[in-house]
Formats: structure tokens, C-alpha cells, sequence
């Protein structure tokens, strides 16, 4: 018979055996009253024949196929008893199993989503994207998006219609339907969508004829954006809509959850919108085709077993002969793409969890070692009353196995509210939560059984004779060797939290070139023929400089604050290079920015030599950095810069005057280096997308509604996003490096806490053990003073053990994470000795109390005990 159907068949089960065993009985004395035995006599000797029936109910019982189901319940009701009786050894442990349980499923689900989980893309592992690398700007330049004309010449080749596509950055305004929107966007090769594998959802895709210059003004959108701006309405296709003040037809909604590369992930000159909801086709004027901007992003898809590296050397010999200059081709996995900004962060905090999940099993084994060790003389009696050995081991499991289920669930729980903490990133896995699960209770079975099964395997009457006391130092050593390891993952935990402190302390204290304190930006995107944008920015700084607390305000075509600023980049040449392949790898490249006459005012950035801009300059004139100038002309203090000429761009361009040398400004993240940057006036240089800079008296939210105010009063239908504070931009470029931050020390927090909780458990625990010793020595006129400091010394040598082992491992592993500390070595003393006195100020205020306790024992009560 199935068990399955034995359990649920248990009562019919119960009444058959019954009348099976009545039967018997009665036979039984049918035969004796037989041989002429009265009926009282014929019961007696029938039930002495038999024996006691309820022991012989239990024996056929036993025998039961469904049995151990009906044992485990009645066990998981003991024990849950036994467990109320003592609440404080089950909060510890399901709370330790919870933490760690939770902590390492949210984390290794994110892991999964970011580095493993399948792409949503036709065969994945054969697409690849192309970085370029010029060997002599490889230190300021480590790889380089492709330019245009690379892209054409490459297609021209290529072994078929999707073996490569393209894509840029693009930012659009969307309008003329509706509220003005600011949009995210991309301008894509014809191919794009069928590169990927992935169709449009509705309507149709790119194709070559859109190409061509004229017929571009086509788009696709988003499904998120057709859901939310149109209401999922079928009849937006074909619809003829404003984006960037021209009009444009919609012929396509993408796929739902489409995956493309958003902000820096494809390359960090790349900067892209946080969501991209417009597509629109690449199609190259002359002018671009003739310009050196090397600004599309390049992916390709190899043949079945074609290696990357010839490949990329394909690529790079072509692109070599087409541009006259030495250039080096990689290709890197797509999945790279998505992960490679972020791995090793998030393999960092995967082993942050790992360690905490370590930590909390180690905790959970000792509480189950001081458990099992207090109940030694209750499993002895047990055994001497006739209990078997397997039915108490069956017991204590059962308890391991409540603590487990119920760590579990709470672990579950918590893996839930940290996979919503992290977002979009960590989707709940539920392979990552098995894994989880199955370490935490098999940490608690293995815990439960092995102190229970050392205590069964002794001598009983030995047992009953040796006392509690006997039982209870039986376990010290391996307690103690638990604490140790405990404090040794605390350690590499706080180690590693200390070193990345301290880097982002010195990342948000590094000299950025500008000042974030009371400084408001606006992003602003003039697109059109409506309004000429350097009237229109004037225009624009003039009205809000007026208003009441503004210190100052300028326009800057490029924030530098943005974490993937970028901008364009030009080589700098001076007024004597007439050869361009011969001087081009010879001269700086600048990041080029154009800006109004109050930015440099109202950003911060100070004036080293020279003057600023004019509101009017009749010739062409710029600002360079410091390190510009030390570039150009190594020889010469900065100051000399001024009233010298360069070019910019191209050796026959027009001679620009230097007027004046900034200060040095990081572009981006405030852990980036130096680069060299220009500075033009903005009616010279650029046009279209702005950030407005706005310094203020006091707070620069509270401006917010006047500057929107004379936005719209000087252009009602420009979109204007939120306002943010430069600080707040600044806090974005590093969010990462926060968010990694904060869970590594929340996680370092935890682990600490467990450590000086299993400290504490051990102390009172080795006081309990040598309560006669502590009360002789007492009693012979050692002072409590003396008691307590030999018992928090003593407590001490397993943690200073293993803090030099965690200390040990915190240097070999902080070599690992080299590439996330700025400004700090792996073996940092500061830290360490933070980390070290730290720890012994935890341990020792752990093991205080009980030291207290230890000192205050009546040496006559513990004599007495004995």
C-alpha cells in the first residue's frame, strides 16, 4: 500500500487492528474456557499471555508503511512545546537563520538577473560589441566608440544583411499631441530590431530606403510609451507627431520589456538615456560623413564558429586603412554589455552574503551545541528510563527541523523585501532560494544531531554520575573554535566595508572642478527653427539671474556632473601643424564645451588666468584647463596659455584665441581622472540640448517654480523635466558605489552582531562550566576586579584568533577588489585598526556581563552546588 494512502487511511487502520487484536483475545479465551477454566480465570491467563495490549498496539503500530509520518507530527508537537519553553534560544535561531537565508537569496538573485539569467535576444552568445582602441591615446582613451564612416565601410562587407548594426545616443521632445515630454532615445541602423531577434510588436521597422537623408522622419516607439502617452491606442500608427519641433510619422511599437543598452553600458562615451522610448533610423548627412566624431555604438553578430579575435582584427585592419592610422578592434560578449560595469560590485556583495549566510549557520551550530550540552542529563535519564536512542535523536531533529522551516519562511520573507529593496535587478529566483533553504537546514540538522549524538553515544549511568557540570564543559572547545570562525567572517566583512568607505569618502572629497553647494540644473532641449538657441539661453540667464537669492546663472551644453558625461571630443592643434596624419596622435584631445558668461560663476569653477567669455565675441576665442595648457605647451606656466591660438577639430580649421585658463573639472563621477577640456562661447559652438546652472543665496529647490515660470514665458511648449540640485546629480554618478557600500555594511553589521552574540554565549556559558573553579578562586581572595578581567581575557583569545585570520583574509581578498578603491591601498593601516579595535570593543563589552556576573558568584553557593 502507498504510504501516502496508509496516512490518510490511518483510522481505518486503527479500527481493523483493534478488532484484529479482539479477535485474538477472544480466541484465546474461548480456549481456556474450553478446557474448563471459568471466565474470570480464561481473561487472566489470556491477558498474561498476550501482555499489555497498548504495547503490543505501539509494536503493530511501528509496522505501520505511513508510521513516521504520524512520529514526525507528534515530535514536531513536542518540540514546538519545548521550543515556547525556551523562546530566546528560537528567536536566536530563526532570526540568525532568517537573516542569512534572506540576505543571500535577494543577493544571489540579482547576481542571476544581472550576469546569468538568458538574453532576450536570437542566439545571444554569437552577438558581440566593438570597442576601438588607438594604441597612443590608449591612457586617455581606453577604447573608443566607432565613427560613421567605420560603420558604412564595415556594412559594405559584411558576409550578410545582419552581421553588424549600429546605434547613438539621441534625446528628443516630443510634442504636438499632448503634454511636451522630454524623451530618452536612440537613432539605430535599418537592422537594428532584426539583429536583436527582436520583430516589432505592431506596425513595421526600418527599413534601408529610411536611410537615406529626407526620409528619416519616421520613428518607432516603445510599448511602454504607447501604453502610457496614447493609451495603447491601435490608430497611433501612421499618426504624424513633432519630435524635436519637425514632424515625424510613427510606424512601429517595439516589443514589450525590449532589452537595449541604456546609459553607459555600452561604452562610457556612450551616455544614453536611463530608458530609451524612441527609435529613430541613423542616415548620415554629408557634413557627418565628413566629421571625425567617433560616436556610434557597434554590434556585431560572428557566423557559427567564427573566433572573436580574427574577427576583431578584421575590423581593425579596415578601419586602419580607411582613417590612415593604427587601430586596434575588440569585441566583447553582449552579455559583458549589461554586466561588466556592474560584476564585480555585484560579486562583491554575493560574497558579502555568502559570508553573512556563514555567519549565521556557525551562530545557529553554537546555540544548538549550548542546547544540546544543557540537555545532556535529561537525554541520560531518558536513556536510563528504557528510551531509545534513535527516538531521542528523532526528537532533537524535529526541533532542527521547526527552527529550520520556520528560519525558512521568515528567510523567505526577507528575501522578498530585499529583492523589492534591489529593484528591477533581482527577481526572486527560486533555485537561489532552494539553495538558500537547503544550507540553513542542513546547518541546523547537522548542529542538532552531532551534539546530540556525542551525548547518546556516552556511558548513561556515567552521565547521571558526572552531573551537568561535566556535561556542560564537554562542548567548550568546539564553542569556542565556532566563535572563532564567526569573528573571522566578521572581520573580512568589516575589513572590506572599511576599505570601501574610505574609498567613497575620498571619492566624494575629491576635487571635482566645480562646486554642488545651492546650485540648481535644469536639462533643456531647444530643438527647431522657432527659437535660435543662443538668443534663447540669453534671454533665458538674464531672466533668471534677476530673480530674487540667484548669485548667478549660466548654460553649459554638457554638465560635467552627469555620471556618463562625455561630450564631444576634438584634437588640438596648433596654429604651425599642417600635416594631419602626421601631428594628429601627437596633439591632446579635449572634451569640447560650450558655455554662456555666467556658468563658470554659477558652477564654481575658477578663472586661473586670463578672462571669462563676453556676452558678445566677434572673434573666435576659448578656455582651456590647466592640464590643456600644460598639454599644448609643456615648457610655459598656464598663465602664458593666454592670447595664444589652437584649432580645434582639424589642422585647417579657424585659429581660436586662448582668453583664459580654468581650473581642472572631472567629467562624470567624481572618481574619474582629469581630462583636458575647451570651453567656447555657446553662439560659436554648439546648439539644442543645455542644462541651465542656477547658484543660489539659500535653498535652490525653492527656485524651482520662478525658473519654470520664465521657461514657459519664453517658450510655452519646451518640456522641462525635474529640476534637480547639482549635489543630488553628483549623488546619482556614485549611486552604485553607495548602494554597494550600504549593503556591505549592512551585512558586516549583522555578522558583527552575531559574532559578539555567540562571544556572549560562550562566555556565559564557560562561566556556568567553572562556576566551582570561579567561587575556590574567590574564596581563596581573588578580588572581583581580578575574576572579571581573567574572564574577559580569556574570552578574548579565540576573537584575537580570529580577527587575525579574517585580517589575514580581508588583504588577500581586498586585492581583488582593487578596481573599487580610490585612494586607498588594500592594506590599508587606518582601517585595519579601526576594524581591529572595533571588534575587541564588541567582544570585550560581550563578554562584560557575564565577567560581571562571574565576579558576583557567593564562592559558599558554588562550593555547595558541587
Amino acid at each position: 500500500m502507498n504510504w501516502t494512502k496508509a496516512w490518510l487511511r490511518r483510522r481505518r487502520w486503527e479500527r481493523r487492528m483493534d478488532a484484529e487484536l479482539r479477535f485474538h483475545l477472544e480466541s484465546q479465551i474461548d480456549d481456556y474456557l474450553a478446557q474448563g477454566l471459568s471466565r474470570p480465570e480464561a481473561e487472566r491467563r489470556a491477558r498474561l499471555d498476550f501482555g499489555p495490549l497498548d504495547l503490543t498496539r505501539e509494536e503493530c503500530r511501528d509496522q505501520r508503511p505511513a508510521e513516521w509520518l504520524h512520529t514526525l507530527q507528534r515530535d514536531l508537537r513536542l518540540a514546538a512545546r519545548a521550543l515556547l519553553r525556551t523562546p530566546a534560544f528560537a528567536l536566536a535561531a530563526v532570526a540568525a537563520l532568517a537573516l542569512g537565508i534572506g540576505a543571500n537569496t535577494a543577493v544571489s538573485s540579482a547576481v542571476y538577473t544581472a550576469l546569468l539569467r538568458p538574453l532576450p535576444y536570437h542566439q545571444p552568445d554569437r552577438i558581440y560589441a566593438l570597442d576601438l582602441v588607438i594604441p597612443e591615446r590608449a591612457a586617455q582613451f581606453p577604447s573608443l566608440p566607432a565613427p560613421i564612416q567605420a560603420f558604412l565601410e564595415w556594412r559594405r562587407h559584411a558576409a550578410s544583411p545582419d552581421a553588424i548594426t549600429a546605434l547613438r545616443p539621441w534625446e528628443a521632445n516630443l510634442s504636438g499631441d499632448g503634454e511636451p515630454e522630454r524623451l530618452g532615445g536612440a537613432r539605430v541602423a535599418a537592422n537594428f530590431f532584426t539583429f536583436l531577434g527582436a520583430p516589432i510588436a505592431r506596425g513595421r521597422g526600418f527599413t534601408p530606403a529610411d536611410e537615406q537623408p529626407g526620409n528619416e522622419r519616421v520613428i518607432v516607439i516603445s510599448d511602454a510609451l504607447w501604453r502610457r502617452r496614447y493609451g495603447a491606442d491601435p490608430a497611433v500608427l501612421g499618426r504624424t507627431v513633432a519630435v524635436n519641433g519637425d514632424p515625424h510619422t510613427i510606424i512601429g511599437i517595439a516589443a514589450p520589456h525590449l532589452l537595449v543598452p541604456v546609459q553607459t553600458q555600452l561604452h562610457p562615451l556612450l551616455p544614453f538615456a536611463p530608458r530609451i522610448d524612441l527609435w529613430k533610423p541613423i542616415a548620415p548627412t554629408p557634413r557627418e560623413l565628413k566629421g571625425e566624431s567617433w560616436d556610434h555604438g557597434i554590434l556585431v553578430r560572428l557566423a557559427p564558429g567564427q573566433s572573436p579575435e580574427p574577427a576583431a582584427a578584421e575590423f581593425g585592419s579596415a578601419l586602419s586603412a580607411l582613417i590612415k592610422i593604427d587601430v586596434r578592434a575588440q569585441l566583447k560578449p553582449i552579455r559583458e554589455v549589461y554586466a561588466g560595469n556592474i560584476r564585480l560590485r555585484l560579486l562583491l556583495v554575493l560574497a558579502a552574503s555568502a559570508l553573512l549566510l556563514l555567519t549565521a549557520c556557525a551562530n545557529v551550530a553554537n546555540l544548538f551545541l549550548a542546547r544540546a550540552a544543557t540537555r545532556s542529563a535529561e537525554f541520560a535519564t531518558r536513556v536510563a528510563l528504557g528510551a531509545g536512542r534513535a527516538r531521542i535523536l528523532s526528537h532533537v531533529l524535529a526541533e532542527a527541523l521547526l527552527v529550520s522551516l520556520c528560519g525558512a519562511a521568515l528567510g523567505t520573507a526577507t528575501a522578498f523585501l530585499g529583492a523589492r529593496a534591489l529593484g528591477a535587478a533581482a527577481a526572486l529566483h527560486p533555485v537561489m532560494l532552494l539553495t538558500a533553504l537547503a544550507a540553513g537546514i542542513l546547518t541546523a540538522f547537522v548542529c542538532a544531531a552531532l551534539p546530540a549524538w556525542n551525548v547518546f553515544r556516552r556511558d548513561t549511568v556515567a552521565g547521571l554520575r558526572e552531573g551537568a557540570r561535566s556535561a556542560l564543559g564537554s562542548g567548550i572547545r568546539t564553542r569556542q573554535v565556532l566563535v572563532g570562525v564567526q569573528i573571522a567572517l566578521g572581520t573580512l566583512l568589516l575589513a572590506s566595508t572599511a576599505l570601501l568607505l574610505r574609498s567613497f569618502v575620498n571619492v566624494m572629497s575629491a576635487d571635482r572642478g566645480y562646486s554642488v553647494d545651492r546650485v540648481l540644473a535644469v536639462d533643456l532641449s531647444l530643438f527647431g527653427q522657432t527659437h535660435d538657441p543662443a538668443s534663447f539661453y540669453r534671454n533665458l540667464t538674464a531672466k533668471v539671474q534677476a530673480l530674487p537669492q540667484v548669485q548667478s546663472a549660466g548654460v553649459i551644453n554638457d554638465l560635467p556632473a552627469t555620471a556618463g558625461s562625455s561630450g564631444a571630443s576634438r584634437t588640438v592643434f596648433l596654429p604651425g601643424d599642417s600635416d594631419f596624419q602626421q601631428v594628429v596622435l601627437q596633439r591632446p584631445v579635449a572634451m569640447v564645451r560650450s558655455i554662456t558668461p555666467g556658468y563658470l560663476a554659477a558652477s564654481g569653477t575658477a578663472l586661473r588666468a586670463g578672462r571669462g567669455f563676453q556676452d558678445q565675441e566677434p572673434q573666435p576665442v576659448a578656455l582651456v584647463s590647466e592640464s590643456l595648457a600644460k598639454a599644448l605647451w609643456p615648457q610655459d606656466p598656464v598663465e602664458a596659455a593666454v592670447g595664444r591660438s589652437l584649432r580645434q577639430g582639424n589642422v585647417t580649421g579657424p585659429l581660436i584665441t586662448v582668453v583664459g585658463v580654468v581650473q581642472n573639472v572631472r567629467a562624470g563621477a567624481p572618481d574619474r581622472d582629469l581630462p583636458p577640456f575647451i570651453y567656447r562661447p555657446y553662439p560659436q559652438w554648439a546648439s539644442g540640448p543645455a542644462t541651465l546652472v542656477v547658484r543660489s543665496d539659500e535653498s535652490p529647490s525653492a527656485l524651482a517654480s520662478a525658473i519654470r515660470a520664465e521657461i514657459r514665458r519664453l517658450h510655452p511648449t519646451l518640456p522641462i523635466p525635474p529640476m534637480r540640485t547639482l549635489r543630488e546629480i553628483v549623488s546619482e554618478s556614485v549611486a552604485q558605489r553607495r548602494f554597494q557600500l550600504l549593503l556591505t555594511a549592512l551585512f558586516a553589521a549583522i555578522a558583527v552582531l552575531l559574532g559578539a552574540v555567540g562571544v556572549f554565549g560562550v562566555v556565559s556559558y564557560a562561566v556556568a562550566c567553572r562556576a566551582r573553579e570561579i567561587g575556590l578562586r574567590l574564596a581563596l581572595g581573588a578580588t572581583t576586579e581580578s575574576i572579571q578581567r581573567w574572564v574577559i581575557v580569556t574570552a578574548l583569545r579565540p576573537v584575537l584568533i580570529g580577527i587575525t585570520a579574517g585580517l589575514s583574509a580581508a588583504i588577500a581578498a581586498a586585492s581583488l577588489i582593487r578596481g573599487l578603491l580610490y585612494g586607498v591601498t588594500p592594506f590599508d593601516p587606518l582601517s585595519a585598526t579601526a576594524v581591529i579595535a572595533l571588534l575587541l570593543a564588541c567582544s570585550a563589552l560581550a563578554s562584560y556581563l557575564p565577567a560581571r556576573r562571574a565576579a558576583r558568584l557567593d564562592p559558599m553557593a558554588a562550593l555547595r552546588c558541587e
